[in-house]
């Protein structure tokens, strides 16, 4: 039904750290912009800073090359902003979402809808 995978990811900036979160977030976003099979990777954030990642991959293959890349900056993330909840999109296998199996992810299979491209 569903051609791609994906997540999205909620965290709140800590107290004080907006500069240290959008100096972690630019280089995350360099780095994922190499990755070929990553389809979006976009930051949303709202005045009181509240942070949600939109994450859409167009394999199993891309999104494990992703979470490999993000592991080398998930300390530094982390200690700039506290993830909150996580909702995995699609049939990921069981291996990819053990992955983040710390955020308890909430598993969304296809339902119905659909997706353009433009």
């Amino acid at each position: 039904m569903f051609e791609h995978i994906g997540w999205i990811v909620e965290a709140k900036i800590r107290q004080g750290k907006k500069a240290e979160f959008e100096a972690v977030m630019s280089e995350i976003v360099a780095k994922t912009r190499e990755e070929q099979g990553t389809l979006n990777y976009q930051y949303y954030l709202s005045e009181e800073g509240d942070v949600l990642v939109y994450e859409r991959f167009a394999d199993v293959a891309s999104a494990h090359i992703h979470v490999s890349n993000w592991d080398t900056f998930a300390e530094r993330w982390v200690a700039a902003a506290i993830p909150t909840r996580m909702v995995h999109l699609g049939e990921l296998p069981e291996d990819l979402r053990a992955r983040h199996s710390a955020l308890a992810p909430l598993w969304l299979k296809p339902f119905g809808g659909f997706a353009r491209s433009v």
